[in-house]
């Protein structure tokens, strides 16, 4: 076996080995440097360029399913507003998409419930959550846990805990909808000494929104 057919078979290996640690969510560090080993094996291989392209599959398969659950998500929320905030996916009383170049913008109401044509999965999510004045400004908002504060309720509470009379968002997460089928995103705003209800409103609430919606 010549030294390039070695090359090629070793740096296979690699991508295949890359691949398996893909789907290790906590090995996911090592598919990285398996991935790169392959590929430089691939380069110093005599074998012909779209060969070695086919050889790189499973780091491409493993790059595509990144790039597909990777979502920028940039949520514009009215200055003044402080409560739950649900953004929820509903395809015929939705909003329409908006987006500002690859990144997703949810523009909250007044309500604080949004409805949108925006289909919510899990995945590798960024976001940014901003408030905006009535001249367009907008001014960003640190992303707090309510779970980080030392109260009776709080399993493991922390030794030291986050500010209680700063204005944030808090506990954004999304939540499966087994009627719709759909995630939705809910969290909070305001500043923890003052909020009374984490991520919950009624059902009833939100149905009469979308009824309202719909008419």
């Amino acid at each position: 076996m010549n030294k390039s057919r070695k090359n090629i078979l070793f740096g296979l290996a690699c991508q295949l080995l890359g691949l398996v640690f893909f789907f290790g969510v906590w090995l996911m560090h090592f598919a990285i440097v398996f991935f790169t080993i392959g590929t430089i094996f691939f380069l110093f291989s005599k074998q012909k360029w779209y060969f070695k392209i086919m050889c790189l599959t499973p780091m491409f398969y493993a790059t595509g399913i990144i790039v597909n659950a990777l979502y920028l998500e940039k949520y514009i929320i009215p200055k003044d507003f402080t409560g739950v905030i649900n953004v929820i996916t509903d395809k015929t009383a939705g909003e329409k998409r908006e987006y500002d170049f690859f990144t997703r913008i949810y523009r909250i109401p007044k309500s604080g419930v949004l409805f949108t044509k925006f289909n919510q999965k899990p995945g590798f999510n960024k976001r940014s959550f901003y408030q905006i004045d009535k001249n367009g400004n907008l001014k960003k908002l640190g992303i707090l846990d309510h779970r980080s504060y030392i109260e009776k309720w709080v399993i493991n509470p922390p030794k030291t805990e986050p500010s209680r009379d700063s204005l944030a968002v808090f506990t954004p997460e999304l939540t499966y909808d087994s009627d719709s089928k759909s995630y939705n995103m809910v969290f909070t705003v305001g500043k923890y000494k003052e909020i009374k209800t984490w991520n919950y409103l009624p059902k009833e609430v939100l149905d009469s929104l979308r009824m309202n919606r719909e008419r």
